[in-house]
C-alpha cells in the first residue's frame, strides 16, 4: 500500500472516530412518579402513599402539600356565649392519634403539623363531659379558623337522653347531632343561629327509629317535629357504625353535605357553622383570613366586642376571653367571604345582615337578648336571606 493510500485511510479513520465521539449519550430514563425513588425532576416520592393524606408527597411528586394549622374553641352546650369556659379539655385528631393538645383556660386550642388536603376529625375529652367527636373535614389552603367544637356535660346528656323514645345505647351505636345554620349562625353570639323548615337525612339512610329528631325553639328534642325550628338543631341516635353524609334540604336553599364517621360509642356533633350551612355549597372554614376591613366586618367586629364586654361585666368575669372574641370576628369574616356578589347585588343580603348585627351589637340588652330583640331587623334579614338563597340555588 503506497503512502497516498495510507494517508487517505488514516484520514478516514480519524474522521470516523471524531464523528463517533460527537454522538450524544443515551437519555436517562424518565422518572417514574410512584416508584418510591426520588429521581431527576422529582422533589419526593413515597410510592403508593403519594397524594394521600398525612403529609405524603403530592401525587405528581413535586413536593409536600402546604403546611396548615387549626385554631379552634370548645363550647359547653347551653353556656356557649355566657360561659364559663371549660377547663382541662384535651383535643385530639382522630386521623393522627399522635396529635393531642390541651385547650387552655380560655378553651382555645391550636394544632400544627397538618397539611392542606388532610382529613381531620376532632375529639374533645374532659372529666365532666361526654367525649365528643366532630364531623370529618378536609383542610383547605389556610387550614381552619375557627374550628367550633360544642360538647355536652354528662349530666345534661343524661337528662336529654331521658326525653328520647329509647336510650342512646352508645355501647352499640353512635349518636349524631348538628345545627342547620343560617348566615351568621354560630356559637359566638346570642342571636338565633338556625335555619327553620329544613329536613335532614343521612346517606345511606337509617331506620326511622334512629331519627331525625328535631329540636324545638326551647332547644329540646321534640319527636313531633318534622323539620328544624329557628334553633336549627337535629339529632340521629342509635345509628349503626359506618360512614355517612349528613344532608339538609329546603326549597330555594343550597346546603353543603357533612361527612360523618360513625363509630360505636361516639357522640358526634357538627356544631354551627360547621354543620349544614345555608347557601354555601363548599365552605372554606378559613376563607375570611386576611379579608380587608369594611363596613360589614365592622358591624360584626362590634358585635363580638360588645358580647365580650357584656359577658365579662357579669359575675363570671372573663367568661368570654380574648381568644373567643378573636374567633368570633374570624368566624364572621368567613361568613362575609361566602357571599356571592352577583346574588347580593339584587337581594342586598349583606346590607340586611349588617343592619341586624349592628342592632344586636348596640347594647348589652341587645347583644345578650332573646328573640324579641331587633325583631324587625331580623325579619328583614331573613327575608333577604330567602331571596338570596333562591338566587344561589338557581345558579
Amino acid at each position: 500500500m503506497n503512502a497516498r493510500v495510507l494517508a487517505i485511510t488514516a484520514a478516514l479513520l480519524v474522521a470516523c472516530g471524531a464523528k463517533k465521539t460527537n454522538i450524544p449519550p443515551p437519555a436517562p430514563p424518565a422518572p417514574v412518579c410512584g416508584n418510591g425513588v426520588v429521581e431527576t425532576g422529582e422533589t419526593c416520592d413515597e410510592g403508593a402513599a403519594n397524594g394521600t393524606q398525612g403529609g405524603h408527597c403530592k401525587a405528581d411528586c413535586s413536593g409536600l402539600p402546604k403546611k396548615v394549622s387549626i385554631d379552634g374553641d370548645v363550647f359547653a352546650f347551653f353556656s356557649e356565649v355566657k360561659g364559663p369556659r371549660l377547663q382541662d379539655v384535651q383535643v385530639s385528631v382522630l386521623e393522627h392519634p399522635e396529635i393531642i393538645v390541651d385547650a387552655g383556660v380560655d378553651a382555645h386550642f391550636h394544632i400544627d403539623g397538618l397539611y392542606e388536603g388532610d382529613d381531620v376529625t376532632m375529639v374533645a375529652t374532659q372529666s365532666t363531659i361526654v367525649a365528643t367527636q366532630t364531623a370529618t373535614y378536609t383542610l383547605g389552603p389556610n387550614g381552619m379558623q375557627p374550628f367550633s367544637m360544642q360538647v355536652v356535660p354528662t349530666t345534661l346528656f343524661n337528662a336529654l337522653s331521658g326525653l328520647l323514645p329509647q336510650p342512646p345505647a352508645l355501647d352499640q351505636y353512635c349518636a349524631i347531632a348538628t345545627t342547620v345554620a343560617r348566615m351568621g349562625g354560630s356559637l359566638f353570639a346570642a342571636q338565633r343561629q338556625g335555619m327553620p323548615d329544613v329536613t335532614v337525612a343521612l346517606d345511606p339512610p337509617v331506620a326511622p327509629s334512629s331519627g331525625p329528631i328535631y329540636f324545638s325553639t326551647s332547644v329540646l328534642p321534640d319527636t313531633t317535629l318534622t323539620a328544624t325550628t329557628i334553633d336549627g338543631g337535629v339529632l340521629f341516635y342509635r345509628v349503626p357504625p359506618g360512614k355517612y353524609l349528613l344532608k339538609a334540604s329546603k326549597n330555594g336553599v343550597v346546603f353543603n353535605s357533612v361527612r360523618i364517621n360513625c363509630t360505636i360509642g361516639a357522640l358526634i356533633n357538627a356544631a354551627p357553622p360547621m354543620g349544614p350551612l345555608a347557601n354555601v355549597s363548599a365552605p372554606d372554614y378559613a376563607k375570611g383570613l386576611g379579608r380587608a376591613d369594611d363596613s360589614y366586618s365592622a358591624s360584626t367586629d362590634a358585635l363580638c366586642d360588645q358580647t365580650a364586654t357584656c359577658v365579662n361585666g357579669s359575675p363570671s368575669t372573663n367568661a368570654y376571653p380574648a381568644a373567643t372574641q378573636a374567633s368570633c370576628k374570624a368566624m364572621f369574616r368567613n361568613m362575609w367571604s361566602y357571599v356571592d356578589p352577583d346574588c347580593d347585588a339584587s337581594t342586598h343580603v349583606r346590607d340586611a345582615a349588617q343592619t341586624f348585627f349592628a342592632c344586636r351589637g348596640a347594647s348589652c340588652t341587645n347583644a345578650l337578648g332573646d328573640d324579641t330583640v331587633c325583631a324587625s331587623e331580623d325579619t328583614a334579614f331573613r327575608t333577604a336571606e330567602a331571596a338570596y338563597g333562591a338566587c344561589v340555588a338557581a345558579k
